[in-house]
């Protein structure tokens, strides 16, 4: 009889961040190739919004909202430890549904895009309570490909030996994270550095249909645009960015405006898209759809005169997403997924951020010259983009080269775990 196991993820959604939304639904289609009748639940933050989404009968979808972190999760493993040692089965009564849910999983996959890191110590409650009922009960935590650290600073450093340690294995995405790894002393048999699992996503994996009608209309208008011999620049912007740069007094939609002002008018055609979206939210947290708002604004108030731009300014999910970009001659993004899917896509991507993710992931492709600081006062988009256009056919050689090796990176993860799942 086929082994079908049980499997619990947290970390991600299906609604909100789309980067997150590629690595879950990755991670369940993958898992699918082996065990196609797994039963998968998945931890959300938007437990509501994501069970209007999915339809999937193999998938179940509770909360991991702080409130449900911290009692349903927290108490209600502790709860069950103690009923446990006087040989008591958990109640079955709506407030143990979590802890149940749990402690009947073969393994805890964590998707967490970044944690137990410097400078983030206010998400430290968060990246704990996620891994830390399972550990009470017992269920083996993976962490899939993701980055964590440094640990110089003595909060993090102290609560990352605490979790991390108990956790069965950690996927470092990138030599950064894995030499983090290594200063925090952690044990070498249970890490290897990986690439990020959305480097495997397929469109077929996806659990949500959003605003697909809308989607086919503009993929369509896109590609007559290009059949009339104008090129197609797509700008995917990140509501985190503009937060980071209007913080130290930088303009980061005026940068984005201006260099599609900067560049021809009559040979190219602008795109503007989310890789995060929570359309009818004004919460800024996952919602990318509020800075594509206000440079809209700008735009129809007259600050930046722009030629006619395509506003996606809806949700939709990454199969759209990467839809959208298949039509792009060049890529403008700050959100490392986008990044990912102008990748996979084979389209020139140039990348505007602020950590070491970025570099290091376009580093895979040779590409690190395109991997832009937005803190630098130098940088000069349209200029960027210009030097890409001459250069195209050179660096779309160098990604269709490189990304049969990055994928086999991300592979190890699926490897490793028909092995745990046996």
């Amino acid at each position: 009889m086929e082994h079908s196991p049980t499997i619990a993820i947290i970390g991600g959604t299906i609604w909100g961040n789309r980067g997150a939304e590629s690595m879950l639904t990755t991670t369940i289609g993958m898992i699918r190739r082996t065990y196609p009748n797994a039963h998968f639940t998945l931890f959300s933050y938007y437990p509501e919004k994501d069970r209007q989404l999915v339809q999937d009968e193999r998938v179940t979808i509770l909360s991991s909202k702080p409130i449900s972190l911290v009692t349903k999760h927290v108490f209600g493993a502790i709860f069950g430890v103690v009923l446990r040692s006087i040989n008591v089965k958990l109640p079955r009564g709506a407030f143990f549904q979590i802890a149940r849910a749990l402690s009947e999983s073969d393994v805890l996959l964590e998707i967490g895009g970044i944690t137990f890191s410097d400078g983030r110590e206010k998400f430290l409650p968060f990246n704990i309570f996620t891994i830390w009922p399972a550990m009470l009960l017992g269920v083996p935590v993976v962490k899939m490909a993701q980055a964590v650290g440094p640990f110089i600073k003595p909060v993090n450093r102290f609560f990352a030996k605490k979790f991390l340690w108990h956790c069965k294995f950690i996927f470092a995405r990138g030599e950064k994270t894995e030499l983090y790894l290594k200063n925090l002393k952690y044990p070498r048999n249970k890490t290897v550095t990986t690439a990020d699992v959305a480097f495997l996503y397929e469109p077929k994996f996806s659990l949500s249909t959003e605003n697909e009608e809308i989607v086919d209309i503009l993929v369509g208008k896109l590609k007559n645009i290009r059949k009339g011999g104008k090129s197609v620049v797509i700008f995917s912007p990140s509501v985190l960015v503009e937060k980071r740069a209007n913080q130290i007094g930088l303009d980061y939609i005026g940068e984005l405006l201006d260099a599609m002002t900067e560049l021809d008018a009559e040979a190219h055609h602008f795109v503007v898209i989310p890789n995060a979206t929570r359309a009818g939210s004004e919460k800024t947290h996952n919602n990318d759809l509020l800075t594509i708002k206000t440079m809209k604004k700008r735009t129809a108030e007259g600050l930046i005169q722009l030629p006619a731009v395509d506003w996606v300014d809806y949700d939709m999910n990454t199969a759209s997403i990467r839809r959208i970009i298949q039509q792009a001659d060049i890529l403008v993004t700050s959100r490392y997924h986008a990044m990912i899917s102008g990748l996979c896509l084979n389209i020139p991507t140039l990348v505007i951020g602020w950590s070491h993710k970025y570099m290091e992931t376009m580093a895979y492709f040779g590409l690190v010259e395109y991997a832009l600081d937005f803190n630098q006062d130098d940088i000069c988009i349209a200029s960027a983009i210009m030097d890409m256009f001459s250069k195209k056919q050179d660096i779309k050689t160098k990604m269709k080269n490189s990304l049969p090796v990055v994928r086999r990176m991300s592979q190890k993860q699926f490897d490793y775990l028909t092995q745990v799942l046996k």
